[in-house]
């Protein structure tokens, strides 16, 4: 295989696709293919080559992605209906394949999920909709014969201050699940090795975290530790179903929180451990970064 040089990233202005774009960015040269340029150039660094193209569009695609060596996928399935016509893990990625085909594409590296990681499947009961999808845009993958990783983290710690509503963290349902919480710093500089070493990577790679601790443990040290004035509110499960009977977006939530309740993490992420290093960001470390981070924007306004 050659040295990879140049990575296309899709996905890059999400909240996860950000900060690995930005760190592969350090390493690479990069390209972002995003559907709003001025918003990549408003979250992403200055040498972050940004071109514009839709995963509906092949041909557009084809000509973004000429030229790359390796692709970074951050997509998200973010419904519980089955039976919609396009999903970008699913849909997306085939056209993706498509616009590929003929292409110098050494390695592909994709987010997923700890629940479309194969031996996880074990103890999952009733997986949701997006790791569905997901897994049949990884077969699509698989397919090809590209050499390929897909990532398979657990809850991100990023996940958290987005639950603030208000002067409160939310959360809905169980908190009693123990979970390997995931920093993005730590997964991001997993993300660069891989494509600094492809060819040692593995096909699925577990993501989690230092420690294993309850969702409750995890709102308590996250309010200590970014702003003890928060309040911690936690709703019933059966309050946002009941909201997602008149609301698709709530019935997303209501499915997704279900899930997370239902299914306490499992520690799979030896081999990633001793691979690409041990994760070193806690999550009182995690607030703390953060809420230094706010004061100093507050200081600065």
């Amino acid at each position: 295989m050659k040295p990879i040089r140049t990575i296309g990233v899709i996905g890059a202005t999400g909240r996860l696709g950000a900060p690995v774009a930005t760190e592969l960015a350090k390493h690479f040269q990069v390209r972002a293919i995003v559907r709003s340029p001025d918003k990549a150039r408003r979250m992403l660094p200055a040498n972050v080559e940004i071109v514009q193209a839709d995963l509906r569009d092949v041909a557009g695609l084809r000509k973004a992605l000429d030229g790359v060596d390796a692709l970074y996928l951050n997509l998200a399935t973010e419904t519980a209906d089955l039976t919609l016509p396009f999903y970008e893990e699913r849909e997306g990625i085939r056209n993706l394949m498509t616009a590929i085909d003929g292409l110098d594409i050494q390695y592909i590296a994709k987010i997923g999920a700890l629940g479309a990681y194969p031996p996880a499947l074990k103890t999952i009961r009733h997986n949701i909709v997006p790791n569905i999808i997901r897994m049949e845009g990884h077969k699509i993958i698989a397919d090809s014969g590209i050499r390929h990783t897909f990532f398979a983290p657990t809850h991100f710690m990023e996940l958290l201050p987005n639950m603030i509503s208000g002067r409160a963290l939310q959360w809905i349902g169980n908190t009693r699940v123990k979970i390997w919480w995931i920093s993005a710093v730590d997964y991001a500089r997993w993300v660069v090795e891989a494509f600094q070493n492809p060819e040692a990577m593995p096909e699925h790679c577990p993501v989690q975290g230092p420690e294993a601790i309850s969702v409750r443990q995890a709102l308590e040290q996250f309010v200590e530790n970014y702003d003890p004035s928060l309040k911690i509110r936690v709703a019933p499960l059966w309050v946002m179903r009941m909201i997602g009977l008149f609301n698709p977006k709530m019935k997303f939530v209501a499915h997704l929180f279900a899930y997370f309740g239902d299914h306490e993490d499992p520690f799979h992420a030896g081999k990633t451990w001793q691979e690409l290093g041990k994760p070193t960001t806690t999550l009182e470390m995690f607030a703390r970064s953060l809420r230094q981070s706010r004061n100093l924007q507050q200081s600065v306004k």
